[in-house]
């Protein structure tokens, strides 16, 4: 059982590395307990909804990760992202940093609730126009509500939603992802669905035209799965996969991506 919290709690890192899967997840590190992860990704997307209507347009984006997260108390984690893109070969920049603090709030029969909330924006002047464009350089302020459930052989359940403050032009959004999966002493692995819908906004080839890329509304429906192997006692590996099913605004294609995992226990994970 020891062993199965102590790979819970070091997948708690996974929302931000691994493509959407929510900004926070269910698992917490423990007072102490510090994660740190290098990942890198590729997006190969043949095609793009424009509003809600799906055309030809090409668009290749490697991305590479940086990600920390540490257990402050037993019942507060902070997490802490950046990543940097190249879209196309084109463009290439650092993208949004993103700051999240996760506040436990109940805990009992294996169900837990948590309230998470953060910050992201753009660390660079990057692109934000044209199909090599790395963002919309949105500055903004989430509020997430967490439930989670996890039973004694391993199986789990994360259901979060919210909503996404974002400063004009860009529109504002609300989140929803589930997600379950099954952990064990020697492996990981996850399935997860992740929802966004934009509150507004244009759309690309719209009537009328947006005056900047910035203010289109993205909304998606995105599927996904991560497995996670342990290699050392303080080193592990993973590799995920995602696919944007429909949505607007978005680009549509197959995402890969794989990562390393250090990881330092200060305390014993169940304190």
């Amino acid at each position: 059982m020891k062993k199965i919290k102590s790979i819970l709690i070091l997948l708690s890192i996974f929302p931000i590395v691994v493509f959407s899967q929510g900004r926070v997840d269910g698992f917490f590190k423990g007072k102490g307990n510090l994660d740190f992860v290098l990942g890198g990704g590729l997006e190969a997307n043949d095609k793009y909804f424009a509003g809600t209507k799906k055309v030809g347009l090409t668009r290749t984006v490697v991305s590479y990760n940086a990600f920390l997260a540490y257990g402050i108390t037993k019942s507060l984690d902070v997490n802490m992202s950046l990543p940097y893109v190249d879209v196309n070969g084109v463009e290439n920049d650092f993208q949004d940093y993103a700051i999240f603090l996760k506040h436990k709030v109940l805990d009992k029969n294996g169900w837990t609730i948590s309230l998470a909330s953060g910050f992201s924006s753009n660390i660079g002047d990057y692109q934000t126009e044209g199909g090599s464009a790395i963002g919309q350089k949105a500055k903004t302020i989430d509020g997430r509500l967490v439930v989670h459930y996890f039973a004694p052989n391993g199986i789990f359940f994360t259901g979060q939603a919210g909503y996404s403050y974002r400063y004009d032009p860009v529109p504002n959004s609300i989140p929803l992802t589930l997600k379950g999966g099954l952990a064990k002493s020697n492996y990981y692995i996850d399935f997860w669905y992740d929802f966004q819908h934009g509150i507004g906004g244009f759309d690309y080839r719209g009537d009328p035209r947006s005056p900047t890329f910035r203010a289109l509304g993205v909304s998606y429906h995105k599927i996904g799965a991560t497995f996670y192997k342990p290699i050392l006692k303080h080193l592990g590996a993973y590799v995920g996969t995602s696919y944007v099913l429909t949505g607007r605004n978005v680009s549509q294609g197959v995402g890969v991506n794989v990562g390393i995992v250090l990881k330092h226990f200060k305390k014993k994970v169940n304190e």
